[in-house]
C-alpha cells in the first residue's frame, strides 16, 4: 500500500525534463524544441525557482520559436542547469538530482512541515533522488550501458512502479489495508471496496505449464483451494465486525463484469442478520444551452463608443475584419472588438491558412517593391526576367518565412521541416502564376502595396451623430488603361459572384466577406479620385486559366453578370448601406446576439464560449 509516485509534481517534472534532453534535443543543430521545452518551463516548480521561465515561455511564444537555441534559455541558475544540453546518461542522472535539491529548498524554505500534501511531496522527492542515485551507481560501475532513449524509458518504468510507503499509528483512526493484511486482526466498523466476481474471489488462472489435472492428482495448488483461503479471509474479517459495508460496481467495462461477488450472494441466503441493500448512481442531465444575447447598456455602450469614436479614441477606424464580423455574428464582434477577448498565442511548426497567406503576401509585396524602385510602369521584360531566376523567388520566400514564421535574423538560415518545405513549394508556384498572370497583362503602373486607406464616417446615435472611419490595408493597387485596380490576393477558396450590393450587407452562408472587404476598399478610393476604381479578388490558384479575370462580377444566378469595372455606379447604394449598419451597431435597442447560420460557428474562437 501507498501513493504513487507517478501521480506527484517531481513525477511529472522528472518526465519533461529527461524528454527535454533525450527527444527535444538536436544534437545536429543544437537547439531545443519548443513542444518539449514548454512544459518544462510551464511547470510549477520551474515557475516557483526561476522567476525568467514565465518570461520566455511568453517570448518564445509570441516569436514562434519552436527551435530555440540554449542561450535563449539559460538566463537564471535554475534553468542554466536543466537547459544545459546532456548527451549522456549518468550527465542526466546528475542534472536530475541536481535539480532535486533545488526544489527540496522550496519545501525547506516555507515551514509548513505539518502539512500532509508537503509531506507527501518531499517524501517524493526522496524517493525519486533515491532511484536515480542509484541508476547512477548502476552506470558509473559500468553496469548500465543502454542508449538515453533506453535509459528514459526504464526510468520512467521503474518511477511508475514505485509507491511511496503509508506511515501512521496501526491502532488509531482510519486503516487502510489489503484482504491479505487483515489476517488475526478483529475490526468494529468494515468498509471494503470492490466486491465484485473476479476481485473477491481473484478471478484467472494459474500461469503455470503444469495442466490442472496434473495439479489435481498430485495435490498441487488449484484454483478452488486458492478460492477456499480467500473465503476464510472474508468471512474470518467479518466475523466480530458490528457494522459492514460492502461496495461494488455494476458497470461492466473490460474486464470487470459488474455482478456480485459470491460470496455477497453467499450472505444473503445464510446471514442472519438484517441487510440492507442500497444503489447510487450518476445522473445524467443533458445541458441546456440557452441563447447568449449582451445587452447594450451603459457600460457596452460606453466600450463601443470607446472603440469607435474619434472624440474618445482618435485611432477610432471599422475595418472590413471587423464589419464582416458583425454581419456574420454580432455576438463574436462584441467578444472580438468590444470586450477585447484575444485568442492565446500558440506556437506550432505547421503552417495555418493565415501564416500561408501573409507569408504569400510579404513575398510579393516584395518582388513588386524591388521592381518599382526607380519607375512605376512594370513592364512585360521585366517580370520574364525574374521568371528566368528560381533561386531569386525562393530567396524572397526565405526571407518571408524567416520574418513571419521562424522568426530569425535574416542571416540565420531557416531550418524548414516536410511540412513548411511543401508550403513553400506551393508559395514558390503561387508566386510564379501570379507572375505570369501579370506579365499577361502588362504594362501596367504598380501603385503601391499593403497601402493603409481611411475615410471619416459620421454615425447617427442615440447621443448625436459622432465621427468615426473605416478603413484597412489594401494589398495592391494598380492602374491600366485609366482604372485603377483594387487586388486582394486569395491564396484559396473559389470565386463568388453576389447577386447586388445589397446581398453583401445581408447575413447569410453565401455571403462573400472577400467581396465585402474589396467593395469597402474601392469605395473609399473612389471618394478619394475620378478615375475609375475596379474592385478585384486575384485568386491565385485560378490564375492559371488564360480567361480568368480577378475584377468582380455582379448578378442573378443564371443571368448574365456585369463587370463592375467603375464602382462609383454602387457608391451611393454602397454608403446607404454602409450607414445603415454602422447605425445598427450603435443602437442601444438591438443586441448583440449569437448567429443563426451556424455555419458561420465552424472555425469561431469563441466556440466553446458560445457552446455551439
Amino acid at each position: 500500500m501507498g501513493f504513487p509516485i507517478s501521480q506527484t509534481p517531481i513525477f511529472s517534472f522528472l518526465t519533461s525534463l529527461v524528454e527535454t534532453h533525450v527527444v527535444g534535443y538536436n544534437k545536429e543543430n543544437g537547439k531545443f524544441s519548443y513542444k518539449q521545452v514548454i512544459k518544462l518551463l510551464k511547470h510549477p516548480y520551474t515557475r516557483e525557482i526561476s522567476e525568467q521561465a514565465r518570461i520566455i515561455e511568453n517570448r518564445l511564444t509570441k516569436n514562434n520559436r519552436f527551435y530555440p537555441l540554449p542561450s535563449e534559455l539559460t538566463l537564471d541558475n535554475f534553468l542554466t542547469l536543466i537547459f544545459t544540453p546532456s548527451n549522456d546518461n549518468l550527465t542526466i542522472c546528475k542534472m536530475m538530482n541536481s535539480a532535486i535539491s533545488e526544489i527540496a529548498l522550496l519545501y525547506k524554505n516555507r515551514g509548513d512541515n505539518n502539512d500532509p500534501l508537503t509531506q507527501l511531496y518531499r517524501e517524493s522527492l526522496f524517493q525519486a533522488y533515491t532511484i536515480i542515485s542509484r541508476f547512477s551507481t548502476l552506470i558509473e560501475e559500468d553496469s548500465l550501458n543502454i542508449k538515453p532513449e533506453t535509459f528514459s524509458k526504464l526510468l520512467m518504468r521503474v518511477f511508475s512502479s514505485t509507491n511511496i510507503p503509508f506511515h501512521g499509528e496501526p491502532a488509531i483512526g482510519l486503516q487502510v489495508m489489503g484482504l491479505l493484511e487483515t489476517r488475526n486482526l478483529d475490526f468494529k466498523n468494515i468498509v471494503m471496496l470492490s466486491v465484485n466476481e473476479g476481485n473477491i474471489p481473484k478471478d484467472g488462472g494459474n500461469s503455470s505449464f503444469i495442466p490442472y489435472n496434473l495439479r489435481k492428482a498430485f495435490g498441487l495448488t488449484t484454483m478452488e483451494h486458492k478460492m477456499s483461503i480467500y473465503a476464510f479471509y472474508f468471512y474470518r474479517l467479518l466475523q466480530r465486525a458490528e457494522k459492514i459495508t460492502l461496495l461494488y460496481n455494476t458497470t461492466a467495462d473490460g474486464l470487470n463484469k459488474g455482478e456480485w461477488s459470491r460470496f455477497m450472494l453467499q450472505m444473503l441466503v445464510d446471514y442472519e442478520y438484517p441487510i440492507v441493500s442500497e444503489s447510487l448512481e450518476t445522473e445524467q442531465s443533458p445541458i441546456s444551452v440557452k441563447p447568449i444575447t449582451i445587452k447594450k447598456n451603459a457600460e457596452v455602450m460606453g466600450r463601443l463608443y470607446c472603440s469607435y469614436d474619434k472624440d474618445s479614441n482618435p485611432k477610432a477606424r471599422f475595418s472590413p475584419s471587423a464589419l464582416n464580423t458583425y454581419l456574420d455574428c454580432s455576438l463574436k464582434f462584441y467578444f472580438k472588438y468590444v470586450a477585447n477577448l484575444n485568442v492565446p498565442d500558440e506556437v506550432s511548426s505547421e503552417i495555418d491558412s493565415a501564416t500561408f497567406g501573409s507569408i504569400f503576401h510579404r513575398v510579393a509585396e516584395n518582388i513588386y517593391n524591388d521592381l518599382t524602385q526607380h519607375k512605376k510602369v512594370i513592364n512585360k521584360e521585366e517580370i520574364e526576367n525574374i521568371l528566368k531566376h528560381d533561386l531569386i523567388i525562393r530567396q524572397y520566400i526565405d526571407n518571408a518565412f524567416k520574418e513571419l514564421f521562424f522568426n530569425v535574423p535574416k542571416d540565420e538560415k531557416p531550418e524548414y521541416n516536410g511540412i513548411q518545405l511543401i508550403n513553400s513549394e506551393v508559395i514558390f508556384r503561387y508566386i510564379k502564376q501570379l507572375l505570369h498572370h501579370d506579365m499577361a497583362d502588362a504594362p501596367f503602373t504598380f501603385i503601391g502595396s499593403e497601402k493603409s486607406v481611411n475615410q471619416e464616417v459620421e454615425i447617427k446615435t442615440s447621443n448625436g451623430v459622432i465621427k468615426s472611419s473605416i478603413g484597412g490595408i489594401i494589398d495592391r493597387m494598380d492602374t491600366k488603361d485609366g482604372t485603377l485596380r483594387i487586388v486582394d490576393y486569395k491564396t484559396g477558396g473559389d470565386p463568388t459572384i453576389p447577386k447586388d450590393i445589397e446581398s453583401l450587407f445581408v447575413p447569410d452562408k453565401k455571403r462573400s466577406g472577400y467581396i465585402f472587404q474589396t467593395s469597402l476598399y474601392a469605395y473609399i478610393m473612389s471618394c478619394k479620385q475620378n478615375d475609375k476604381v475596379a474592385p478585384a479578388l486575384l485568386y491565385i490558384h485560378k490564375a492559371a486559366s488564360s480567361d480568368y479575370t480577378p475584377i468582380i462580377q455582379m448578378g442573378e444566378a443564371y443571368k448574365p453578370k456585369e463587370i463592375i469595372d467603375d464602382f462609383a455606379k454602387y457608391a451611393d447604394e454602397f454608403r446607404e448601406r454602409l450607414d445603415a449598419l454602422l447605425e445598427e451597431i450603435f443602437n442601444a435597442d438591438i443586441d448583440f446576439s449569437q448567429t443563426e447560420i451556424e455555419e458561420k460557428c465552424s472555425f469561431c474562437d469563441f466556440r466553446k464560449l458560445c457552446r455551439r
